[in-house]
């Protein structure tokens, strides 16, 4: 019987998490206080695994911006009537 080869996931330290998703170390931090990001510790400090960003990328939801009446602006060559 073949043994299964170990794989290890890419482990990020805070920091280079925070760089990774551009966002600060602290709202990373806040993610992981509020367990919207799991955290895993290795000697004492606290590390973040490569599928635990995946997930903070794309359950991401994306709001479009919404213009204040005085920034929104007719599309070129629209008629107004």
């Amino acid at each position: 019987m073949a043994k299964a080869a170990l794989t290890f996931e890419k482990l990020f330290l805070v920091t280079e998490a925070a760089a990774m998703v551009r966002v600060s170390p602290w709202t990373i931090w806040a993610k992981l206080k509020n367990g919207e990001l799991l955290r895993t510790k290795v000697g004492g400090r606290t590390v973040i695994r490569e599928s635990e960003l995946h997930k903070l990328i794309i359950d991401q939801p994306v709001e479009p911006k919404k213009l204040r009446a005085s920034q929104a602006r007719p599309l070129s060559g629209t008629i107004l009537s």
